[in-house]
């Protein structure tokens, strides 16, 4: 579930609005935007991977493309064409690509409601921005119908910032209930769309008062929350973001009745026992305990240092230094209770697991297994290459809370 965010519009948007947003649709000179706001609002979705969409509109400034203009199939197609073109020949500077086409305000509802405008809208977004282009739209519009029938892709879009009427149209501003300026209301909206619906992407507008705070509750929310697959009758997994703040996820889920363990790793979240609601996350835990600080005492003592330095074209002081170099994240703690799983190993020594796991591996032993590390919490077997000895690391006690937790950073001091 992609996060759309349409700007590009005031002078005065934050950059933390595209780097909230997976998609921005930017406003390319119809209602708003030059090339000065397109080339601010490329620049800044850039460093954060956010896609750049083009939002073309009629041409309608004084009323911010919100008023319906008179035109004919010819001249819409022409128009659009001309505004995505002008975006596209902005990102192509920048070393960008326009990733998909929304339609603004009035143009918006239009190609939704008529067939011959619709197909004159997407004809003048592929003619402009190709055939890979993705065309975002309500779903049963025109607009969608035109795209299905172009071979476009189509993303189906709903809104967390707008009130809805039954029939699934949008209130029309300035009547009450058309804009929704609550972040808890817009979270539970986020976790409804991403749960039970066949929309592709959700949309808050950069111009909605408050704009900024309702991006970061509709993302942390889509973050973490995806239609639930089922394993037997108690056990329900799904998918989770990179950028899913686990630790409060892990809180929220454990909170969460009739949950009787959960397991929180890089790409799902699992939980054992009944099924889980996930509106519930809406808005997520924030009472998590803040993560901890750890810095452990190694004896670089493993019995694979060796072959690791000869894999890598090292000396085993130059592991050593590598290893201890860096700030760990605990990415999971699992498979083995307490076993916490280290990520951002340096590249140049990670190995790959051993090919026969040793049948007994000693508590405390710090291995590495491919891009991770992590310490044994007890004497169990293991394939983990081993490269030294933790010092500091109480023995585990299924009773009590792994030494390591999930979201900790964790350091590694060198001792003889």
């Amino acid at each position: 579930m992609l996060l759309n965010v349409d700007a590009g519009e005031l002078a005065d948007e934050p950059e933390e609005l595209y780097a909230l947003a997976h998609l921005v649709n930017v406003a390319c000179g119809g209602h708003a935007g030059d090339d000065a706001s397109m080339d601010r609002v490329i620049a800044s979705c850039m460093p954060s991977g956010t896609l750049i969409g083009a939002h073309p509109s009629y041409d309608d400034r004084e009323g911010f493309g919100r008023r319906a203009v008179a035109m004919d199939a010819d001249a819409l197609e022409r128009l659009v064409h001309d505004q995505c073109a002008r975006l596209a020949r902005r990102a192509s500077v920048a070393g960008a690509t326009v990733r998909s086409m929304k339609p603004h305000g009035a143009l918006y509802h239009a190609a939704g409601a008529d067939a011959a405008l619709a197909r004159a809208v997407v004809a003048g977004a592929v003619r402009a921005l190709g055939p890979a282009v993705a065309i975002v739209g309500l779903a049963g519009s025109e607009l969608m119908k035109a795209a299905e029938a172009a071979g476009q892709e189509g993303w189906v879009e709903r809104f967390a910032d707008r009130g809805v009427r039954p029939d699934g149209s949008l209130v029309p501003r300035g009547e009450p209930g058309a804009l929704v300026t609550d972040p808890t209301v817009a979270a539970v909206r986020a976790a409804d769309v991403a749960t039970a619906s066949d929309a592709r992407t959700l949309c808050v507008h950069g111009d909605t008062p408050g704009a900024t705070v309702l991006a970061r509750a509709v993302r942390r929310v889509l973050d973490v929350v995806a239609p639930v697959q089922a394993f037997g009758d108690e056990a329900w997994r799904w998918s989770i973001a990179a950028t899913a703040d686990r630790r409060a996820l892990l809180a929220a889920l454990r909170a969460m009745p009739g949950a009787r363990d959960v397991v929180v790793t890089e790409a799902h979240a699992c939980v054992i026992g009944a099924r889980p609601d996930l509106r519930r996350l809406a808005p997520l835990a924030e009472s998590a305990a803040p993560p901890r600080a750890h810095t452990i005492r190694v004896r670089y003592d493993g019995e694979d240092l060796a072959a690791i330095a000869g894999h890598a074209g090292l000396s085993q002081d130059e592991v050593v230094a590598l290893h201890a170099g860096r700030t760990y994240t605990v990415s999971l703690v699992g498979f083995l209770p307490g076993f916490a799983y280290l990520r951002e190993v340096d590249p140049r020594i990670a190995v790959q697991r051993r090919a026969t796991p040793r049948a007994r591996v000693a508590a405390g032993a710090v291995g590495i297994g491919a891009g991770y590390t992590g310490i044994y919490p007890c004497a169990s077997p293991g394939g983990w290459n081993l490269v030294g000895t933790a010092l500091d690391v109480p023995p585990f006690e299924p009773a009590a809370e792994a030494a390591l937790a999930l979201g900790d950073r964790v350091r590694f001091e060198p001792v003889p």
